[in-house]
């Protein structure tokens, strides 16, 4: 019987080390860029500004615009804070840019443009919007480009051509 306390004892003893990695030590706590998801760019604008703008933004989509109910909130990634009247030239990032406090999430995002309003105020209403540029890979223009974003990596490169003298192809009203 004195055998089998002892070795029961030394079995919980055993099981209580093993099972202690750091004892009550908390975990290590993950650094805030080990989870940051961002992306970067430049957008350069060419050509005169339409008259009576009052915003400019560089909207993000998870899907393409097929159709009107696909310029929905649902669809909606992110939006970059207004770019002001008549730049020529607007270098962003989506951390220190984030008009709404968005947050991303890793994944391809398969709609990123510069889109114009005239109404003062934001809306989710298609007939609102004017695309005035459309990100593309590599120069491909025959498609809208795909923007794949990692956590704790910044996607750099997110530029995009604004020609007001020739505009992209819009998307379904």
């Amino acid at each position: 019987m004195y055998k089998t306390f002892l070795l029961l004892i030394i079995c919980c003893i055993l099981y209580f080390i093993s099972g202690c990695d750091k004892g009550i030590e908390p975990e290590p706590e993950k650094s805030p860029e080990s989870e940051t998801i961002s992306f970067s760019g430049k957008v350069t604008f060419t050509g005169n500004w339409p008259a009576g703008i009052a915003r400019t933004h560089i909207v993000v989509f998870k899907n393409e615009i097929k159709s009107v109910a696909d310029f929905s909130f649902q669809n909606l990634a992110f939006v970059v804070d207004s770019i002001p009247y008549k730049s020529q030239e607007f270098i962003y990032n989506s951390i220190a840019n984030n008009f709404f406090s968005f947050t991303l999430a890793d994944g391809t995002y398969k709609y990123i443009v510069v889109a114009q309003s005239k109404t003062p105020t934001i809306s989710l209403n298609r007939d609102d919007w004017f695309i005035v540029g459309v990100y593309y890979n590599n120069g491909d223009k025959s498609k809208p480009g795909t923007m794949t974003l990692q956590k704790g990596k910044n996607t750099a490169g997110i530029d995009i051509n604004v020609d007001f003298n020739n505009p992209p192809p819009q998307p379904p009203k």
